[in-house]
């Protein structure tokens, strides 16, 4: 395209008296330097538009490789500890297939990951001072470290607030207000019902009181064999 402009601007868009004819131009003439005119204006408009989605799309990229940043500290945070990193790894497989099966938008589906992968790093800190793992401090100790780790990466206040939030509450079933909270709490209860070799009657109790999404209902249905 930008040949085909070029093209157009070395010829039809030259005054005559460019082109060696030294006349004023007909109405025919003057008609075709106008609509060669409005054609490059076009294609000035399509090439922006390209350009546009270009930068969209290395932006959405630049998004993915942050997740990978915070996914490798969350890896280097919890060390040799192995069964946290696969826990955290498998909570953010299933948030990011809910919430894009259910169509989050953009800044919805990141909080959510984000959220995802540290959803437990306060369960270290609740380990060494209450030597307990419990919800109760996970929700008490996780938002500051969560906001530590974060902020080291290069996030801004107002998202790590966001993300804090959830990581404060995703123990806490009463006011799940958000599609974000809700699929997080979705995604951390596919797991631990797995992790806890629990019953189908304590799935068919989540599916009753906890899960309200299509798709993580649909998942919980298939995993526990819930009729």
């Amino acid at each position: 395209m930008y040949c085909l402009l070029l093209v157009i601007s070395d010829s039809a868009l030259l005054p005559l008296s460019a082109t060696g004819g030294g006349r004023k131009a007909t109405p025919t003439e003057l008609h075709k330097q106008k609509y060669y005119i409005m054609l490059g204006h076009n294609m000035f408009l399509i090439l922006k538009t390209v350009y546009t989605n270009r930068v969209r799309r290395l932006a959405v990229r630049s998004d993915n490789m942050k997740t990978d940043r915070v996914i490798t500290a969350m890896i280097e945070y919890f060390g040799s500890d192995k069964k946290r990193i696969h826990h955290f790894l498998k909570v953010y497989s299933f948030a990011k297939t809910i919430g894009e099966s259910e169509n989050l938008l953009p800044d919805d589906q990141e909080l959510l990951e984000i959220s995802a992968i540290v959803h437990d790093i306060g369960i270290k800190v609740s380990e060494e001072k209450y030597n307990s793992s419990a919800g109760k401090y996970q929700e008490l100790e996780g938002p500051r470290e969560a906001e530590k780790l974060l902020a080291a990466l290069g996030y801004e206040k107002t998202f790590i607030d966001k993300v804090c939030y959830l990581v404060g509450h995703h123990h806490t079933y009463g006011n799940i207000d958000t599609l974000p909270y809700r699929i997080l709490v979705e995604a951390d209860f596919l797991v631990n019902l797995y992790e806890d070799d629990s019953s189908r009657s304590a799935a068919e109790q989540a599916y009753d009181k906890i899960f309200r999404t299509n798709t993580g209902k649909n998942l919980l249905k298939i995993m526990f064999l819930i009729p």
